[in-house]
């Protein structure tokens, strides 16, 4: 898929935060962002889809039965997903199951609260299991991309430059075999 180019953010170099996991010819990569929001006020950017669309993509389609089809708002032409939903449990932990022309992906999302105060933050993990490992740099780096697209949308910045994460990001997650 490709994304769509220059949307605010400034030309900044990205080093890669993934960790990649190995399991023969798959992988597991995991990321992880740091934000300041409590996980309640973090859960709608990943659960409701107004929220969602601000940085990722619009669904239609009622959650509670457990499908819903999403429609990528940063990428290029008609990008949609079958999206099951494998796991709710608000607001730490989304597991779904998306499908497309290109196959399925399992993905996940656990949100861990810094503490009992508020404002004391959350830690946004997210995990794409069974990557195909020669697909690692390509998907690697659009997560990357997508997450930091989060945090924006939390902290009400522009969002990021794709062309700051790729070929960047890709290149860099590929010397890291």
């Amino acid at each position: 898929m490709r994304r769509l180019g220059r949307t605010g953010g400034s030309h900044m170099p990205v080093t890669p935060t993934g960790t990649v996991v190995r399991h023969g010819d798959a992988a597991e990569l995991v990321l992880e962002r740091r934000v300041g929001n409590d996980a309640i006020a973090v859960w709608p950017y990943l659960a409701e889809s107004r929220e969602l669309s601000t940085w990722f993509g619009a669904y239609v389609g009622d959650p509670d039965s457990g499908e819903v089809v999403l429609a990528m708002t940063a990428e290029e032409g008609d990008a949609t997903q079958a999206v099951e939903i494998l796991d709710c449990d608000a607001p730490e932990h989304l597991a779904v199951l998306t499908t497309d022309e290109h196959g399925s992906w399992s993905l996940e999302v656990e949100l861990v609260d810094g503490g009992h105060e508020t404002g004391s933050g959350t830690t946004i993990r997210f995990t794409h299991h069974d990557v195909p490992a020669a697909s690692v740099p390509d998907i690697a780096a659009g997560w990357e991309w997508y997450l930091d697209r989060l945090v924006a949308a939390l902290a009400g910045q522009p969002m990021p430059d794709w062309d700051d994460y790729y070929p960047a990001l890709r290149d860099a997650y590929r010397g890291s075999d």
